[in-house]
């Protein structure tokens, strides 16, 4: 039976990374270690780590404590070193996993060949009151079966990291986590995974990760969100452009059907920076046309006709008339908002 690395980064995690400790614990999967690296917190999370796993963790465990906030993907780099492993499973200090995650996946990384590089599965958002998780939004299945490896950059259907598993020879081989970004990061090793080796779908009619949110702060939006929309909007067409080795989508072998959801991609963070800040909407634009030099609104169908005529500014124009602020970013984030379900939510 092979050991699965449990990767999670701290970083001021103190008010919540024992429950998130105390959901680990429940994993049938029994051949385990976790390897905690806390980058640089400034509460007590190492102290509350470490009382939490010497009292209640019953598998091989350490922590490693940077002296200086270095971001999480050097931390994750970190644990990937000290990682033993033959599957990484990288956990954030907030998030939660099904009881079952690693056994079901296992079960297909033990019988799979050496081609495979990792694994993926459903995932959903929740936000957690007093130990009572909410769903939140609709469950993600990502399906990567036939699809370009740039489309785990794409659409809100991607596969998400860390609800899958990775081989650690395969992380190692590839560097691990790009340590210059600061969002984007998952999607960006998972891309290079997916290009590394075959991806396998461990299905699920229920999610296997939990994404948690924050009631108190947006994710992703304007100045009050923990992630400003127009540097992340910028950040991911210039790793679409760098997975694509700069060429245009004439020049890549991607099918139709993914040509179409990147320029809808593309089309939807246009949107949301015309909203926000149309200095950035022109930067955006014009780089997006290395993919596509006659990129246009992808949607609704008349605008994009339209934007032949009167320019893509002047089309978003239109579009934004009658548009409530922020209608853009709620269409983007697909359902960070959304109003949460009433009843608690069961692993069963």
């Amino acid at each position: 039976m092979s050991l699965v690395s449990v990767i999670m980064p701290t970083y001021n995690s103190a008010k919540f990374v024992s429950e998130t400790i105390d959901n680990l614990i429940l994993q049938t999967y029994p051949h385990i270690e976790l390897v905690v690296v806390d980058d640089g917190s400034r509460d007590d999370t190492v102290s509350v780590v470490r009382s939490k796993l010497r009292s209640d963790f019953k598998h091989p465990w350490q922590i490693i404590e940077l002296s200086s906030n270095r971001g999480p993907s050097a931390a994750r780099n970190v644990g990937l070193r000290a990682a033993t492993g033959s599957w990484v499973q990288y956990l954030d200090s907030d998030d939660f996993m099904s009881p079952s995650k690693l056994e079901l996946q296992m079960a297909y990384c033990e019988r799979e060949s050496s081609d495979v590089s990792a694994v993926y599965s459903p995932w959903r958002q929740c936000y957690v009151d007093a130990g009572k998780i909410t769903p939140i939004g609709h469950l993600t299945q990502p399906h990567m079966v036939g699809r370009a490896p740039i489309m785990c950059l794409v659409s809100n259907h991607r596969p998400l990291h860390s609800a899958g598993l990775a081989r650690r020879t395969v992380l190692e081989q590839i560097g691990g986590f790009d340590e210059t970004l600061r969002f984007w990061e998952c999607e960006e090793v998972t891309f290079r995974l997916a290009k590394a080796g075959r991806f396998v779908k461990v299905p699920s009619a229920k999610p296997l990760y939990l994404w948690r949110q924050h009631r108190d702060r947006v994710y992703l939006g304007g100045d009050e969100a923990r992630y400003h929309s127009t540097p992340v909007a910028l950040s991911w067409i210039e790793q679409i452009l760098k997975g694509l080795e700069y060429k245009t989508l004439d020049e890549v072998d991607i099918s139709d059907a993914d040509r179409r959801d990147i320029l809808h991609y593309s089309a939807e963070w246009a949107r949301t920076l015309y909203s926000q800040d149309r200095t950035a909407f022109r930067k955006y634009v014009a780089t997006a046309r290395r993919l596509d030099p006659n990129l246009a609104p992808a949607y609704p169908k008349f605008i994009s006709a339209l934007s032949r005529h009167i320019g893509y500014e002047g089309a978003e124009a239109i579009v934004n008339l009658g548009r409530g602020p922020g209608a853009a970013v709620r269409k983007v984030v697909h359902g960070l908002r959304s109003r949460p379900r009433a009843s608690a939510f069961d692993w069963n």
